[in-house]
């Protein structure tokens, strides 16, 4: 059974993710931003053994805690090879918001789309949604215990709205066709996990979304 915890964090206000398989109590953690500590205690305190770090893409808020995740319970770090980009320009964007400089982490394995990526007893479908930055990935699964659709989609799409395109690699014609042609052909009771505030559902967004409709 999949168990999903998000904690929230930093000036970005991005939602961290520590995501189990509850079989096996083997985790991955999601987008570590700029405060760790409340995830490594959940997993602590659950007895959850952290496999790997997923990037769904390498903006700052997404990335900055990862090299601190890395050297506190040394675990490898994946992300998809068009973020390296993002990734590495992580202190220059740092110092012009102002922030602590974060170290830049070492990616150990990149992530493929429409290959999967294990999660305990649970199998991810990695998609690309594109278009907020060349390499946002979703991690999509079908958990079949509970017959229950989650995708988890970085800042491709949220409750209501969807990602910025304003930022280097973005373009809004690609996002919207990454939305209609991969998230929006997902089942529609799908739970949607974004990068920033609440979780939605595919059902909802294609009814209601007013960036696509």
């Amino acid at each position: 059974m999949l168990n999903i915890d998000c904690v929230t964090v930093g000036p970005f206000q991005v939602n961290s993710y520590l995501v189990t398989c509850t079989e096996t109590m083997k985790g991955i953690y999601i987008d570590p931003g700029s405060d760790i500590n409340e995830v490594l205690k959940i997993a602590e305190k659950k007895q959850i053994s952290i496999e790997k770090i997923i990037g769904t893409h390498a903006h700052i808020d997404h990335a900055e805690g990862v090299y601190k995740v890395k050297k506190t319970i040394n675990v490898p770090y994946w992300l998809h090879e068009k973020e390296l980009k993002n990734l590495e320009s992580m202190p220059e964007i740092a110092n012009g918001y102002g922030l602590p400089i974060p170290e830049v982490p070492e990616v150990d394995n990149f992530l493929i789309p429409n290959q999967n990526i294990k999660v305990g007893n649970l199998d991810f479908k990695i998609l690309l949604t594109d278009g907020h930055s060349p390499g946002n990935i979703t991690l999509y699964t079908l958990d079949k215990q509970t017959n229950k659709n989650h995708a988890i989609v970085g800042d491709s799409l949220f409750a209501g709205s969807i990602g910025r395109t304003d930022l280097p690699g973005g373009n809004l014609p690609t996002l919207l066709e990454s939305i209609r042609s991969r998230l929006f052909t997902l089942p529609p009771d799908t739970i949607i996990y974004p990068g920033h505030g609440p979780s939605t559902t595919i059902e909802i967004e294609t009814n209601n979304n007013p960036f696509l409709n």
